[in-house]
């Protein structure tokens, strides 16, 4: 990969490491994006693609970029006891279970169509964010069995959808937490990480796995991932993971809830008008 390649994709990992930690998602809503255009110029990546292999092997990057930034950010949540691990065990089993089904749905479906899924779900994120109800005060933790319950069904989502579109989990898994689990507020981002970190490494296994059994892969045993862009993310983003959780203490969570909704939003918009044309004329 030429130089101009590192240094940016170290760029865009210090971006990721400082989102991470600052709100709790793996970064896969910054990287997936990057990733497209990334490998779209040979030239920057070093890499030449099928058009049709890009999407396949940027969501996969991506998620193999995520699996160290997530086990980090939840160290560090975890070690000021801002995780909740009962939510994490069984989030965490039911999304892995799920995630190995949305991988392999990702290897066969056309690029455009999973650049434009991917834009529509950053609009509902977005959305999400700036409309979704707002936790109450009489929202009390759920007892063990319906916890449980919800937790599977959550759990499923957040792994089928990380993996088919490259993400970690955490745009699914914040929601979830929130309104569907009524995890304390200040447990969402770590507990959010530590999901991710299952889901990603699982969504990594089966990307290989698919890889290897691929009869027209012809470019060794991981065509799907490109190693030195996940290597200069990830290590551009441990670097900058440490930063979040402070720049998270001096912004409130309105401001943080719409800093995001604008990112989410515009490069959702992007995505989707970009590939629908593509999708109308095919």
């Amino acid at each position: 990969m030429p130089l101009a390649g590192w240094l940016t994709t170290v760029a865009v990992g210090l971006l990721v490491g400082g989102v991470a930690g600052l709100v709790g998602i793996g970064g896969g809503a910054v990287m997936v994006p990057f990733l497209y255009f990334f490998l779209a110029r040979p030239g920057l990546s070093g890499t030449l693609l099928p058009a049709g292999e890009q999407a396949v092997v940027a969501h996969a990057t991506s998620l193999l970029a995520i699996v160290p930034v997530s086990m980090r950010g939840a160290w560090l949540y975890s070690r000021s006891r801002l995780v909740d691990w009962r939510s994490v065990w069984i989030l965490a089993a039911a999304s892995v279970v799920l995630a190995v089904m949305g991988a392999r749905l990702a290897v066969d479906l056309p690029a455009d169509t999973l650049k434009f899924a991917f834009g529509i779900f950053l609009l509902v994120a977005a959305a999400r964010l700036l409309f979704g109800r707002r936790r109450s005060a009489d929202d009390e933790p759920l007892s063990g069995k319906t916890h449980s319950l919800r937790a599977v069904v959550g759990g499923a989502s957040v792994g089928f959808f990380s993996a088919l579109l490259g993400v970690g989990g955490g745009l699914m898994a914040i929601p979830v937490l929130i309104y569907w689990l009524n995890t304390p507020i200040r447990k969402v981002s770590g507990t959010s990480l530590a999901i991710i970190m299952f889901t990603a490494i699982a969504g990594v296994l089966s990307y290989t796995a698919y890889g290897i059994l691929s009869p027209t892969s012809g470019r060794g045993l991981l065509p799907y991932i490109h190693f030195p862009a996940a290597t200069a993310m990830a290590t551009g983003a441990l670097v900058a993971i440490n930063w979040g959780p402070r720049i998270q203490q001096r912004l409130s969570p309105g401001g943080l809830r719409w800093l995001f909704a604008i990112m989410f939003g515009l490069l959702g918009l992007r995505l989707v008008a970009g590939n629908l044309l593509r999708l109308l004329d095919s």
